[in-house]
């Protein structure tokens, strides 16, 4: 096993750097409908300056305002970039975080994703002391809500008609899950090592 805290044996987080952002900016415009669909709204075309301009933004403030908010790349075993994670909003004294992930298709249904927010979360709520995890998950996007719930996500409340796209209003479902019941599940003991 891995001795690396962000590496199990099937994943690797590391923090986004300026190859991701080159990667992003050459897949934008080949970024297939289903995967455009996963976000909240079309966006007009983008140069790639304003892309670069974008993460490279988003990684500064991230970095300088709130320490608490990251944005990761996932790697499989052998190093191949599979897709995101990122914590981009928290909230102090009540100490919970929304979070997002995306896995490129193609690793999809190996427990990369599984893997990589086991280590997230775990760094949050055994490293920093947050109490909660939220998750939001389009109405349009079944294939989250099934990984949420197989994680231990509690489906607590449906956002109805929170986002328009595509011509209608589409729910937001909220999935959250506390520190204790992570740890029941997900014992850091036995898959940290």
């Amino acid at each position: 096993m891995p001795s690396n805290y962000w590496q199990t044996e099937r994943v690797r987080i590391r923090a986004f750097d300026n190859e991701d952002i080159e990667r992003m900016v050459r897949e934008r415009d080949r970024r297939d409908a289903k995967l455009d669909w996963l976000h909240d709204v079309l966006r007009f075309p983008e140069t790639p300056e304003k892309i670069r301009e974008d993460y490279a933004e988003t990684l500064t403030l991230w970095s300088k305002d709130n320490d608490d908010r990251c944005l990761l790349a996932v790697e499989n075993s052998e190093g191949e970039y599979a897709g995101e994670l990122s914590v981009w909003f928290t909230k102090r004294p009540e100490m919970y975080l929304i979070y997002g992930i995306c896995i490129i298709e193609k690793f999809r249904g190996k427990g990369l994703g599984k893997d990589a927010l086991k280590l997230l979360l775990d760094y949050y709520f055994n490293e920093k002391g947050f109490r909660k995890a939220e998750a939001h998950v389009y109405s349009y996007n079944p294939a989250s809500r099934a990984f949420h719930e197989k994680f231990g996500f509690t489906h607590e409340g449906t956002l109805r008609g929170r986002i328009f796209s595509r011509g209608k209003a589409h729910d937001v479902h909220v999935y959250g899950i506390l520190a204790d019941e992570f740890n029941a599940i997900h014992e850091h003991s036995t898959w940290m090592r």
